[in-house]
């Protein structure tokens, strides 16, 4: 009975062994991640050849040092392994920790490995709402609000953004989760409406839904072997630092500029897709296409304003929502004060344009990096046996 099985992994050795490890780079967390898993399941029989096959795809995906995209699917994992995978990587202390998504219906994980750019598109929205909130007088010690990127949403995801309230004066009351935002890169729009219709299901209150598609000019590829740029990239040792790597770019940071080095194309992002839905009597569906309750923009061409408008909607009644709280708490508060016109939400297209041109660079920085520790290794390597 493959669900009955209850897996204890990683070692508890294993997790106290590389926790002292704090020096360790992500590259050398994911191999040890994966030749613990091969010395654990070595000693399991009830861990079938399958399981064993489709988790170390996921683990070298990983572990993988240069890899094309950030996003990869796996099909055929059962939740079992789901879970077993995903607490065996959150006990390693990963810089940007990889991000797992799981579907019951087809038996599907969804692995992306953070970037700067991921989380760019929606930096502005974190700091409008939190500014927003902060600027409420609403009773902090009654009501916990939280704008956060580690709340739960659903029993496989916890969004890049998520809007939360609490009553603190109920002894039993649950975090209700009234808003959420997602970022897809090197991922399709239509995998990610999965994933948040999966969300909405699971919260049939949420009022507002906000989906984030950074759009690539070209999928990346890194150079290739023995290529003029290759060839010119490894001459340089040791590897351009961060800074040398920005100035060799020759150009100011914009979101229709390339990341271009050594006449390689390290990052290019031609827009960013938004798509907004938000709630009115019933729960947001996310195959709508009623322009009343959905907008789909691209920035930085496309019309902002509609795209503003709505999320300014959803905003409006996530802020309605926390009233209502403050009213249950104590029926004597302040409305008037609580809906003050001049306490507003502002987000503006220049902040997404900003923020994504910066990490665009962050981006191809790491992608740089990741393929020249990989590249020269191989040259190394290489010029050894020559000397045999």
């Amino acid at each position: 009975m493959r669900f009955q099985h209850q897996l204890s992994y990683p070692p508890v050795e294993s997790r106290r062994h590389l926790r002292k490890k704090y020096l360790m780079t992500d590259l050398d967390h994911s191999k040890c991640l994966l030749d613990d898993f091969k010395q654990f399941v070595e000693k399991d029989p009830d861990v079938l050849p399958s399981t064993l096959h489709i988790c170390q795809q996921v683990l070298r995906f990983i572990a993988k040092q240069d890899r094309r995209h950030e996003c990869e699917e796996f099909c055929g994992i059962w939740r079992f392994e789901y879970k077993q995978l995903a607490s065996s990587i959150d006990s390693y202390n990963f810089c940007l920790k990889p991000r797992l998504t799981y579907f019951d219906d087809n038996n599907t994980l969804i692995v992306e490995i953070p970037s700067q750019v991921h989380k760019a598109p929606l930096t502005p929205l974190n700091t409008a709402l939190t500014c927003l909130f902060e600027s409420i007088p609403y009773e902090h010690q009654a009501v916990n609000v939280n704008v956060m990127d580690n709340i739960e949403a659903s029993d496989s995801l916890v969004p890049d953004l998520c809007i939360s309230f609490q009553n603190m004066r109920h002894n039993a009351a649950q975090v209700i989760i009234t808003g959420i935002a997602e970022t897809a890169f090197s991922q399709h729009l239509e995998a990610l409406e999965d994933t948040l219709e999966d969300v909405i299901d699971a919260n049939p209150n949420l009022l507002l839904v906000v989906a984030a598609v950074v759009c690539e000019q070209t999928a990346f590829r890194s150079p290739k072997k023995n290529s003029d740029t290759a060839r010119t990239l490894l001459r340089d040792t040791p590897k351009m630092s961060k800074e040398e790597f920005i100035a060799a770019t020759g150009v100011l940071p914009t979101l229709d500029a390339p990341v271009v080095v050594a006449n390689h194309t390290w990052c290019s992002i031609s827009s960013i897709r938004f798509k907004v839905w938000v709630r009115e009597s019933h729960p947001i569906d996310i195959y709508s296409d009623d322009p009343n309750l959905v907008a789909d923009v691209s920035v930085p061409t496309g019309h902002y304003g509609s795209l503003l408008a709505m999320i300014e909607r959803g905003v409006s009644a996530i802020r309605e929502q926390l009233i209502s709280m403050c009213k249950e708490i104590d029926t004597n508060v302040d409305v008037d004060a609580l809906r003050d016109p001049t306490i507003s939400f502002r987000l503006r297209k220049e902040d997404h344009v900003t923020k994504t041109a910066g990490a665009m660079r962050e981006t191809a920085n790491s992608r740089y990096s990741a393929w020249y520790d990989k590249a020269s290794r191989g040259a190394k390597h290489k010029g050894s046996l020559a000397q045999l």
